[in-house]
């Protein structure tokens, strides 16, 4: 690759997605002052050279997706002190070392891979990290050890794993936390502390997790949340929650809830959609939309309600039997 570079001494972005390359340590050396974006995806590596990015130190986005690396060495990124984007997802990565500093790193998309464990210390050089992303892995549970030193972190996501438990406190103080998304795992319970720490919470799912029971107060804390997803976790009765007073979206699409309270939405003045599709809603109680004048829409579609006499005469225009989000 040496010489292919050599007349491109100003190049900033290098596409070489979906070929298979061979690497040697010095492949990017006569473009390492220019480059600041470098897709390495989808080549079929199962390693890199220790030193192939000794000399590509402003680089700022990195892209090694869809390859086969199973193993890292652990210094291969200490020389990307401006890299703000790593992308290692879709590959064979079962374990990893702790990363050298990369302090100005703010995304790492480890998803798809083999990861079941995460090492004490494993994140302690990337203190500036905001999102993080461990979806499609094979964790069985969540260790405090991710959270120790990500003090920044306003983005986890750890969907379709298999984790069954969510430790005490586990998020107690992520006050940074804007994003979390738990979905398809197997949670069968939330821990009454669960997200009393996540005061910045925007965005919360929860879905696939066979939950059954979600406690009246577990929201009191998140007057921030505006999208919470509760898809598929096994509710009959739709909770009464509090202090979700500024959620914009609700959905709890694919449960047994049988019955639509009137109350049910009274404390999400600014709630404006509300899927209810694919459950087993027959009755709807009257004026139950009638304290949210935000509302403009209630996805019914797949419940017998739809079905029903009753279903003509409700006041409330919002309600839709006949589509999906």
């Amino acid at each position: 690759p040496t010489p292919l570079f050599q007349h491109f001494l100003n190049l900033t972005f290098l596409g070489l997605a979906n070929n298979k390359l061979s690497l040697q340590n010095d492949s990017f050396d006569n473009i390492g002052k220019s480059i600041l974006s470098l897709d390495l995806s989808g080549n079929n590596f199962t390693d890199l050279p220790s030193n192939l990015f000794r000399n590509t130190k402003k680089l700022v986005w990195l892209n090694l997706a869809e390859n086969r690396l199973g193993l890292l060495d652990s210094t291969i990124f200490s020389s990307l002190e401006k890299l703000t984007y790593l992308d290692l997802s879709n590959n064979r990565l079962k374990m990893l070392g702790v990363f050298d500093p990369i302090p100005n790193l703010k995304i790492l998309v480890l998803s798809h891979n083999e990861i079941s464990h995460l090492p004490e210390g494993l994140f302690d050089n990337l203190k500036g990290l905001n999102d993080l992303l461990l979806d499609y892995n094979n964790f069985i549970e969540i260790s405090h050890a991710i959270f120790t030193t990500l003090h920044n972190l306003e983005h986890f996501s750890i969907s379709k794993n298999r984790i069954q438990t969510i430790p005490p406190l586990l998020f107690a103080g992520r006050f940074t936390l804007r994003k979390l998304d738990l979905s398809s795992n197997l949670l069968s319970e939330l821990p009454s502390d669960f997200p009393s720490g996540l005061e910045q919470l925007e965005v919360l799912n929860l879905s696939a997790n066979c939950i059954g029971n979600v406690p009246k107060n577990l929201f009191i804390n998140n007057t921030k949340l505006e999208f919470l997803h509760l898809d598929k976790t096994c509710l009959h009765t739709p909770p009464i929650f509090s202090g979700l007073q500024n959620l914009i979206e609700l959905t709890v699409c694919c449960n047994g809830i049988k019955i639509l309270p009137k109350t049910f939405t009274d404390n999400m003045g600014n709630l404006e959609l509300l899927d209810l599709s694919m459950n087993d809603i027959r009755e709807i109680e009257d004026d139950a939309f009638e304290m949210n004048h935000n509302i403009t829409k209630v996805i019914l579609t797949g419940n017998p309600v739809c079905t029903t006499e009753q279903f003509m005469h409700y006041s409330f225009k919002g309600l839709d039997c006949g589509s999906k989000i």
